[in-house]
């Protein structure tokens, strides 16, 4: 990573119970990483918008806990869904699950203060909870120390430029990627549809100077065709994006894509 140019890294894993998080902090001193986020679980048994309390407070011991380890090693940002609930969910228990979610984020973004960590929301797609700009902002009002993490792959309702200025300041991180006009794909920027000129704009224009976080597997799935990605391609698409340059097209999108992948409409 860092020979190919990269300074930092969010932590993804769907259980952390098996990381030597001592081990993975010398590494990434050693290589010259920063470790700049951990991205909590996703898992559906952690659920803090669950309309069960048992599963709340199953998915808040679990948070506490991770947030502790990564405030023992220096990680000062972890990234939350608002739920984990599986689609489709019955829209009609939504405001219940926003308000599970919320009473949850509260306690979780007090205990994250006092570790000197930052919670930072991230908005969804589709028909998850925080899928609108609203909802996000309504969603992040439960604590005035929650912050948000823009993933411009998940705004399939309000425009991508229009998010990045609601959400203003409140933005800690974002998470890159692209898209089609029919779900979240996780293409390299320019396989997609989103204008990365614009996006780039929005970015500069409320002042957002963090990091540049792609989300982005090496590997080709059943959405586009394209050989395997390496980490200087992350670099080489920033630095195109940073210069508003014609990006560079690796991949070819497969066509005739449904929601979830090959599949035809």
């Amino acid at each position: 990573m860092k020979s190919a140019g990269i300074d930092a890294a969010e932590i993804c894993k769907s259980d952390y119970r098996d990381v030597d998080f001592k081990r993975l902090r010398s590494d990434a001193d050693a290589a010259g990483i920063e470790l700049f986020s951990i991205h909590s679980h996703t898992h559906p048994s952690f659920d803090i918008s669950s309309l069960d309390n048992e599963s709340n407070r199953r998915a808040l011991r679990e948070y506490f806990w991770l947030t502790d380890k990564a405030s023992e090693i220096g990680i000062d940002k972890i990234i939350i869904h608002p739920t984990n609930t599986p689609e489709p969910f019955d829209q009609n228990t939504r405001g219940e699950k926003i308000k599970h979610a919320m009473e949850c984020l509260d306690k979780l973004a007090e205990h994250a203060y006092e570790k000197g960590v930052t919670l930072a929301v991230e908005n969804l797609p589709r028909t998850c909870l925080a899928n609108t700009i609203e909802e996000q902002l309504y969603i992040l009002s439960a604590n005035s120390k929650l912050r948000a993490c823009l993933d411009v792959n998940h705004s399939l309702i309000d425009s991508t430029e229009d998010m990045i200025k609601r959400l203003g300041e409140k933005t800690v991180t974002v998470h890159i990627s692209d898209r089609d006009n029919i779900n979240e794909r996780h293409w390299m920027p320019g396989e997609g549809v989103l204008d990365w000129k614009r996006i780039i704009d929005a970015f500069d224009g409320i002042g957002y100077r963090g990091v540049w976080m792609y989300e982005i597997g090496f590997a080709s799935s059943n959405t586009i065709d394209r050989r395997p990605l390496t980490y200087s391609d992350f670099v080489a698409n920033a630095k195109e994006i940073f210069a508003r340059k014609k990006l560079t097209i690796i991949g070819s999108p497969v066509s005739n894509l449904g929601l979830w992948g090959r599949e035809k409409f």
